[in-house]
């Protein structure tokens, strides 16, 4: 079979993927659908006919430091949207893949919303790729109210003199791995850096 056949194999066997995931709790809790509840429908299928799948470059579309008001209460949060090209491969022949382009938002604390974007985009990739259905539709309910208030320019400024020593300290002391940080950002020097980037990468390994 070439990689359309296959695909269109793994759409036909896969079913109905239920929403085993609880995001927060009481009255703003609700169900969705994890990563896990798809990989798990999903990889023994591209197994059984010999499809792998794989993010094959991902993109910083944006990156802002956004400050909301919700019910009287002011927080702080850094947003961060990426673009993820997915690849599916036939694995009897290489040489054919088919390429989903996706997207994925992460609104959380300067090291956590990377991963968010990430496995939002990684997700949908194959939700959409292999129409996947899961009941739910974003259309359906409307977004709880959040007013932004303040949309920081911080993704534009420079990397200060402080953050550099950091990470330079850090990849010294082997914690982060230079080339591929400088891939992932796509930058040849830690001085093309900017600020939220550098915060990003110090309160990453900070936190771990």
């Amino acid at each position: 079979m070439n990689i359309y056949e296959k695909l269109l194999k793994i759409t036909e066997d896969l079913g109905y993927v239920a929403k085993n995931l609880t995001v927060g709790s009481g009255n703003f809790g609700y169900k969705a659908v994890g990563e896990a509840d798809i990989l798990n429908a999903v990889k023994p299928l591209e197994v059984k006919y010999g499809v792998y799948s794989y993010p094959l470059s991902r993109n910083i579309v944006s990156q802002e430091i956004l400050e909301t008001e919700k019910n009287g209460n002011t927080s702080t949060k850094f947003f961060m949207r990426v673009e993820t090209v997915y690849r599916f491969v036939n694995i009897d022949e290489p040489s054919e893949f088919v390429d989903q382009v996706s997207y994925g938002d992460g609104v959380d604390s300067l090291d956590k919303s990377p991963g968010k974007a990430m496995t939002y985009s990684d997700k949908y990739s194959l939700m959409k790729a292999y129409k996947i259905m899961t009941g739910d539709d974003p259309d359906q309910k409307h977004s709880k109210d959040t007013q932004v208030k303040k949309v920081s320019g911080l993704s534009g400024a420079k990397i200060t003199m402080s953050q550099i020593d950091k990470i330079q300290q850090l990849i010294k002391d082997d914690k982060i791995d230079s080339d591929r940080m400088k891939k992932f950002y796509k930058v040849a020097t830690i001085q093309e850096l900017n600020y939220v980037q550098a915060e990003q990468i110090i309160k990453g390994k900070e936190s771990k």
